[in-house]
């Protein structure tokens, strides 16, 4: 196989996730609307920066072995260059799973706050006692009590 033709496989995983970046930007955009944290668009749109760059990044290294040639690299000087892309590429990475995690932590439940209850305003606070059970029923251990005919 051509070297075009392996990187082209290579990065098959790379469009997944760029198709799946893509949708999770769209979603977090029309979250905002709804309360979603913007750290969450920053998140997918430096996750879709970093795929893209990475995806580009594969297929410039390919001449690698012209650029040894031609402009008289050695091989430290190759690795060099790799490190010095890879880097920034990893540390975007890192900082869009960083934001995804900042965003649902910050998506939860705010804190309560001591003594507030633990359900909506508008229920009762205790449990409403039972009226008088109606003719007919009786409480377990008594005479049922029979409505006047």
């Amino acid at each position: 196989m051509s070297p075009l033709a392996l990187r082209s496989i290579e990065v098959i995983p790379r469009v997944l996730l760029l198709v799946v970046g893509l949708l999770g930007l769209i979603f977090a955009i029309r979250g905002r609307a709804k309360g979603v944290s913007g750290l969450m668009v920053g998140a997918f749109a430096i996750m879709l920066v970093a795929t893209a760059a990475g995806i580009a990044w594969q297929f410039v290294s390919l001449d690698a072995a012209s650029w040894i040639r031609s402009n008289h690299l050695s091989v430290d000087e190759l690795n060099l260059i790799f490190l010095a892309v890879a880097i920034p590429l990893d540390v975007a990475a890192v900082l869009s799973w960083l934001l995804v995690a900042l965003a649902v932590v910050k998506s939860g439940r705010p804190p309560r706050q001591f003594g507030a209850p633990p359900y909506p305003a508008g229920y009762p606070m205790t449990a409403q006692p039972f009226g008088s059970p109606q003719p007919g029923y009786a409480q377990p251990g008594q005479q049922a009590q029979r409505p006047p005919s």
